[in-house]
């Protein structure tokens, strides 16, 4: 949800929360023509006085984390795309560090797992990020022995622990929590100049 915003004096100033992960807030404007009257700043991210609910920021991204619904990951990419957002694609290690960090700091257990966007689907062992189409660069994957294995010649899907800095490759239908992940949002600064 965004708040609008209108500062007393010489000027109004207005904010416009505009993203593909949340609904446009739309803020009323004067009458008065917004190309000569208005200055125009455009930022990254979001003002932290914004609710961002159901989304959390960590580390420098904006994430939902299921706490209880378990589903396969065909269900939770569409849950995450229900909400303008998409399964989370962990490129690195702080992030995945920033993520484990917060999920140990709400009480989530070892043997708690999360579906994120990574899967070798269209071909076998060639894993790559469903949320951006990119390869799997960043692949900190379980155990000793060589993974991902594709146990039983249907693991295709990624998974991450709660509690350990590793990903594993899974049966998609398995039912687990899952992660989304916002793309990035920017916000929009109209300030009211005063001829």
């Amino acid at each position: 949800m965004a708040k609008i915003s209108r500062a007393q004096g010489h000027g109004a100033t207005f904010l416009l929360i505009l993203a593909s992960t949340w609904t446009l807030s739309v803020a009323y404007l004067p009458d008065v023509n917004i190309f000569t009257n208005y200055r125009t700043e455009v930022y990254n991210g979001i003002p932290s006085e914004i609710d961002t609910t159901p989304f959390v920021r960590i580390g420098d991204n904006y994430y939902y984390i299921e706490p209880m619904n378990k589903v396969n990951w065909f269900q939770a990419a569409g849950a995450c795309r229900m909400m303008n957002a998409h399964l989370a694609s962990i490129e690195d290690k702080p992030e995945m560090e920033a993520l484990i960090k917060y999920m140990n700091a709400k009480g989530f257990k070892n043997n708690d797992y999360f579906w994120i966007s990574g899967n070798d689907l269209g071909t076998e062992g060639a894993f790559y990020w469903l949320s951006n189409g990119r390869p799997m660069t960043y692949a900190p994957w379980n155990g000793p022995k060589q993974m991902p294995d594709n146990y039983g010649g249907n693991e295709n899907c990624v998974h991450m622990f709660a509690t350990r800095e590793m990903i594993n490759d899974a049966n998609c239908k398995i039912q687990m929590l899952y992660v989304c992940e916002a793309t990035e949002p920017k916000t929009f600064k109209f300030t009211y100049i005063k001829w």
